[in-house]
């Protein structure tokens, strides 16, 4: 919400007036977890999946039950946490993947699955992501790497009943500090007078009547 309309994050903390939810497609969660399967058996072997071997500064996280903790988040159980005290925040996420470099720092891996093949920027609407993964290391005192990596999936072919995917591996450089910033600007919006209704938000145009039957 921040990223789309400040005005539906200024509704949803101060009035509790939430977006409506539609039908969550479940295919991408599906896709997620079979992803996270075929690591863990390169895990297992200790060994770097075909897609990034060569390709990535790192290793996979070796402890398997650890990386389950942080790949769950439940009712506050599970994934990683951290506490802001001077804005009365918290910050939670799960990861999906996870890499540790030479150095010892840790290194964000997060899947996206899409219909189509990337353009240009399309990694550029998750670098905030990265960074609240760098600034959620840093605070659970895990050193982040000043790096992330993002492994696309699209659909390629199919053909006697199997789907072939076509894969895409970005990396991005990361830094808590910008993690910092985002709740910066979370607080400074929910703690200013309400924004206006944003031009493109199709919730504030519901929500102002400006959509007709």
């Amino acid at each position: 919400m921040l990223l789309e309309c400040p005005r539906c994050l200024w509704l949803h903390i101060n009035e509790g007036v939430k977006r409506p939810f539609g039908i969550f497609p479940s295919l991408p969660g599906g896709m997620d977890g079979l992803f996270k399967a075929y690591f863990d058996a390169y895990r297992a072997k200790g060994k770097l999946p075909p897609e990034i071997e060569g390709k990535v500064e790192g290793k996979l996280f070796a402890d398997l039950a650890k990386l389950k903790q942080w790949r769950e988040v439940n009712f506050g159980r599970g994934g990683l946490h951290a506490q802001f005290l001077d804005w009365d925040i918290e910050l939670s996420g799960a990861i999906d993947e996870l890499l540790i470099n030479d150095q010892g720092e840790y290194v964000p891996f997060d899947f996206k699955t899409r219909g189509y093949p990337t353009k240009n920027d399309t990694h550029e609407h998750y670098r905030h992501q990265l960074d609240l993964y760098a600034l959620l290391f840093e605070k659970n005192n895990l050193r982040p790497a000043n790096y992330g990596y993002l492994l696309f999936f699209w659909p390629r072919e199919y053909g006697e009943s199997r789907a072939m995917f076509d894969t895409k591996l970005v990396r991005l450089k990361i830094n808590p500090k910008n993690g910092v910033k985002i709740l910066e600007e979370v607080y400074r919006i929910v703690n200013s007078e309400k924004p206006a209704a944003h031009s493109k938000c199709e919730y504030c145009l519901y929500r102002d009547g400006a959509v007709g039957d």
